[in-house]
């Protein structure tokens, strides 16, 4: 025998010397992949501009997509992690013509044990006029519903303020 294939060889018979006929019991299944994709065609309620001075109510629609991937312990769920990217619109709710884009990507992770949500990534960004990014809100934010913990990036009263200037300006 070669020498790498009595290696492998070595190895195996030492890893049934360690596990023997003992069983494995805890063992986990693997993980579940989940694609989800969602589409709000009719624009709905999404936050308000009072607080920021002006008379309207954002509205949204949009389509996202969910690649989830979820961890078991038996039939108990002990994590999952989402990955969401979504495009849509938003509008002025005084004036359904007066809208602009918005996406977003960012990861959701969800610990049930806790009860928090971890969000981190690129939340929400818009491009009135397609040449830049007009507001961003990366970071980390971390939620025990529905109490936010932690935030490290720009706060999602900055990116509503400009949301809510940019419409009010079209």
């Amino acid at each position: 025998m070669r020498t790498p294939r009595r290696l492998i060889c070595a190895l195996g018979i030492a890893a049934l010397g360690m596990f023997g006929a003992t069983p494995l019991t805890a063992a986990a299944a693997g993980p579940v992949f989940v694609t989800q994709t969602r589409t709000v065609s009719t624009p709905s309620p999404n936050f308000s501009c009072r607080p920021y001075g002006d008379s309207f109510d954002v509205l949204s629609t949009f389509t996202v997509e969910l690649d989830s991937i979820q961890f078991y312990e038996g039939s108990t769920l002990v994590k999952e992690i989402r990955h969401v990217d979504f495009t849509g619109t938003l509008y002025r709710s005084d004036d359904l013509s007066k809208t602009i884009p918005y996406a977003g990507k960012f990861t959701r992770t969800f610990d049930p044990a806790t009860n928090t949500i971890t969000i981190t990534g690129l939340s929400a960004y818009t491009h009135p006029d397609g040449s830049g990014m007009f507001a961003v809100d990366p970071g980390r934010t971390v939620v025990n519903p529905p109490t936010v913990i932690s935030d490290t990036g720009p706060t999602r009263i900055e990116w509503q303020m400009a949301v809510c200037a940019a419409l009010a300006a079209e």
